[in-house]
């Protein structure tokens, strides 16, 4: 019976009330059921095996309003989660794939953990994502290649990993890209030809890592913005070259 043939039958005081009662219970429903973020933070947490500080304490279903989950940040129109901070919180354990889920984050910040197994290529799918802080953690694997999707990005921080494998060649598809730090890990091969179309970089750290080959002879003219390479080593057969940069009109 609809809502039109109920008032029929029905004094219009007791039928407001009623209405008003599924209006609440339709509210309070909606309100505790799972979404898709509170799923994937829930995932996340779930394979995290040691949590000394007891960040992730009010993660659970008892407190049914995930945007008020220790390092969570909601945006105030779809409420959303749009920043995960969960940095030197002391957490052991691995990164689920449940991440790639959280659509609207723009911020996703591990750094100073003890995270390890390799980088979830699901983060891939966050194209909303404009900072990536995985640095000082105990990851392994490659660089997943489908990071370079994340077209937004603007702060790629991977330092201080047990990252293996080249740099990815389509890394120049991260045309926003202000910040790469790489260094500390046991990277290989030569840096890829794309690697200069990324003109907004403003700050590079490459060093501590295994990387081969020659720098581009025109660096400055191909980062017109950079202004920091580190102390960079780089192996070409014949001799040792050591690059430091901190100006790059001075190239």
């Amino acid at each position: 019976m609809n809502a039109k043939r109920l008032s029929r039958f029905l004094p219009p005081f007791l039928f407001a009330i009623l209405m008003q009662s599924v209006a609440f219970f339709t509210l309070t429903h909606t309100a505790v059921a799972p979404t898709g973020d509170h799923l994937a933070l829930l995932a996340i947490k779930s394979m995290i095996k040691v949590d000394p500080k007891g960040v992730m304490t009010s993660w659970n279903h008892s407190v049914t309003n995930f945007c008020q989950w220790q390092g969570v940040t909601c945006g105030s129109r779809h409420h959303r989660v749009i920043k995960l901070d969960l940095s030197s919180s002391g957490l052991i354990g691995m990164l689920s794939p449940s991440v790639g889920n959280l659509s609207y984050l723009r911020v996703f910040v591990l750094s100073n953990n003890s995270f390890s197994g390799e980088i979830p290529p699901e983060i891939g799918r966050l194209f909303r994502l404009q900072e990536l802080g995985l640095h000082y953690n105990s990851f392994t694997g490659n660089i997943p290649a489908t990071i370079m999707n994340c077209s937004n990005l603007q702060v790629l921080d991977l330092d201080h990993n047990n990252l293996v494998g080249k740099i990815p060649d389509r890394i120049g598809s991260l045309s926003m890209l202000n910040n790469l730090f790489l260094s500390l890990n046991n990277l290989t091969g030569t840096i890829p030809p794309s690697f200069y179309n990324c003109s907004s970089l403003e700050q590079v750290f490459l060093d501590h890592n295994q990387l081969k080959g020659r720098l581009h002879e025109n660096l400055g003219l191909k980062l017109p913005r950079l202004q920091d390479f580190g102390t960079m080593t780089i192996f070409d057969c014949k001799c040792q070259i050591h690059y430091s940069i901190t100006k790059s009109k001075s190239i």
